[in-house]
């Protein structure tokens, strides 16, 4: 038997066993299941792609003591449509690069369906006193900011992957010690190859200030040394937060720095309002005639591929079921423009669907006009 799969197989096993014993409370069993319709339509919605995902997503956690906890996360994806017999090697797609040991099934690949089951979590967590130690597939959210995070190392998250609410794991150690209620020292180190010597090592210094949050960070990122600075706090009702990180040149890569500012505001009736900025110094800043070859797989070098980005998002809760936003992404200089409307409803207590919908439109031979459209219709039962 697939090693991957006995793990699978034998944590499970373990859970539904455990449901009969007087260990119950000690665990904890959440997850989702949802089923997502994806369109996608051309600049002229003269042709139409279509694709179907049903996503199940399974979440436990264990306190074995009083100081060791487990938590195992499995993410299981059933994709079926014309975007997986478009798209060349589309299973090998859906994996994480972030994560060094390959821990994922493909239960089949057919011409137009793949199901893919991957281990989203495991870790081995023990807590002492001021001391917290987790090792193992683990998320580590260093990020502040709402949309893109400079200072977020290990796991870049892509903002327009809306479905992955967890964001990306790494195979990592993390130790924090607390100092006090609003200061921690933070030390973590992530493989990215099981088959080469590489990957992350880093270190943040949490503490309030003036009534700001700040966070020191310096570290490894690969071949390149790395430091950067976050703050959050609010002036007058205000929230002000911001991002930096610099990664000074090694013998394979320049100089790079990332900077975002960022500031909303709730307000009355239920409104809230955003506006933030990113500047990546190698980012594009012309007009691009094959935007094909733009490299949109974000990581920590590159949040956005343009050099200035503008970002505007607009929120209402127009009843305590329903709410609606609408998010504009600006690149001066390349003329890229990402429409992001969204509208959810909650039908139950566990149960929500939700309209988004993605246009991107660039500059190309002098004219902006419209790339694509995609629609995601989803549904999402919580249990």
């Amino acid at each position: 038997m697939n090693w991957k799969l006995f793990i699978v197989l034998c944590f499970l096993r373990f859970t539904l066993c455990a449901q009969d014993t007087i260990q119950v409370k000690k665990i904890d069993f959440r997850g989702y299941i949802k089923d997502m319709q994806t369109l996608t339509f051309d600049e002229g919605f003269d042709q139409l792609i279509t694709n179907n995902l049903i996503h199940n997503r399974l979440n436990f956690k264990w306190d074995v003591s009083s100081v060791f906890r487990i938590g195992a996360e499995f993410r299981t994806r059933l994709y079926w449509g014309e975007q997986v017999r478009l798209t060349p090697d589309f299973a090998d797609q859906l994996s994480n690069s972030n994560e060094a040991i390959d821990m994922s099934i493909i239960w089949f690949e057919k011409e137009s369906m793949v199901l893919h089951t991957n281990v989203d979590r495991l870790w081995l967590e023990y807590k002492h006193k001021n001391v917290t130690a987790r090792v193992g597939r683990q998320r580590i959210n260093w990020g502040i900011g709402s949309t893109w995070n400079p200072n977020d190392l290990f796991n870049t998250f892509n903002f327009l992957d809306f479905d992955y609410e967890e964001r990306p794991g790494s195979d990592a150690v993390n130790v924090q010690y607390r100092m006090g209620p609003l200061s921690n020292i933070e030390v973590t180190a992530a493989a990215t190859s099981a088959d080469e010597i590489e990957g992350i090592a880093a270190g943040r210094y949490f503490f309030n200030k003036a009534n700001f949050d700040f966070q020191l960070i310096a570290g490894w990122y690969f071949n390149d040394f790395t430091a950067g600075l976050g703050w959050t706090g609010s002036f007058g009702g205000t929230g002000f937060k911001g991002e930096m990180q610099h990664f000074f040149s090694s013998y394979d890569s320049a100089r790079l720095l990332n900077l975002v500012i960022e500031a909303d505001r709730v307000f009355g009736n239920g409104w809230y309002t955003s506006a933030g900025f990113l500047f990546n110094s190698q980012g594009l800043s012309q007009p691009v005639e094959n935007w094909q070859l733009v490299n949109f797989q974000l990581s920590p070098r590159n949040l956005m591929p343009t050099q200035w980005n503008l970002l505007y998002t607009i929120a209402k809760d127009i009843t305590p079921l329903l709410n609606g936003s609408f998010g504009v992404v600006y690149a001066p200089g390349t003329n890229l423009m990402i429409l992001l409307p969204t509208i959810q409803y909650n039908i139950e207590t566990n149960l929500d669907i939700s309209l988004v919908w993605q246009s991107f439109f660039i500059d190309q031979s002098n004219e902006f006009k419209a790339l694509s459209h995609s629609a995601f219709i989803r549904f999402k039962w919580s249990f």
